[in-house]
């Protein structure tokens, strides 16, 4: 068994990687590490900045994660500011951003970066959605779960899904591709 470094504090996003990881040779270990991440519109940059950072702490093997929302009517707000936004926003003033346009396309860009301090890999995986009229579930930390339905979730906001526990999640990573499961594939060729 191969057990890897996480280096985040989200708890849905150790979720995620536990159940991609089912089934593998692989045990992700989450670690919190205080990384002060840098701030900019390109999410390359700031990933691969975030895991030489989080290596450096740690002086092992790591992951990082971090995801760009892209909100078409909007022009790509909030991008790489989620989280930021997420603290500021409601749910309500998401709605309100968008009322009155009819494009309520989201894009979701999850970035997940792998380094051991010689070897640093980036992945990159898209996923379409749209975002809602109403809150639905319920979310401690990130508003815009509430508000925000992927493509194949049929309908279902992300809170709503991560609300129907691991059974689910484990049968929405089995149907589809996700950021992890290619990791998973190029990590498993590495000797």
């Amino acid at each position: 068994m191969k057990q890897l470094y996480f280096a985040t504090t989200n708890h849905q996003k150790i979720q995620i990687a536990r159940t991609v990881c089912q089934g593998t040779d692989i045990t992700i270990q989450p670690v919190s590490l205080d990384i002060d991440e840098i701030q900019g519109e390109d999410a390359d940059t700031i990933i691969r900045d975030k895991v030489r950072r989080a290596h450096e702490l740690l002086n092992e093997p790591v992951l990082v994660s971090d995801d760009t929302w892209n909100i078409h009517a909007l022009k790509g707000f909030p991008g790489p500011y989620m989280k930021s936004i997420n603290h500021w926003f409601t749910p309500e003033d998401f709605i309100r951003l968008l009322h009155g346009f009819t494009d309520r396309r989201v894009t979701l860009h999850q970035y997940l970066a792998y380094t051991d301090g010689h070897l640093t890999k980036v992945f990159c995986n898209n996923l379409e959605g749209h975002m809602l009229t109403e809150a639905r579930g319920t979310s401690q930390t990130s508003p815009n779960m509430t508000v925000t339905a992927l493509d194949f979730d049929n309908g279902k906001s992300i809170a709503e899904v991560f609300a129907q526990g691991p059974t689910a999640l484990e049968a929405r990573y089995a149907k589809r591709e996700h950021v992890w499961t290619t990791f998973i594939r190029w990590y498993q060729t590495l000797a």
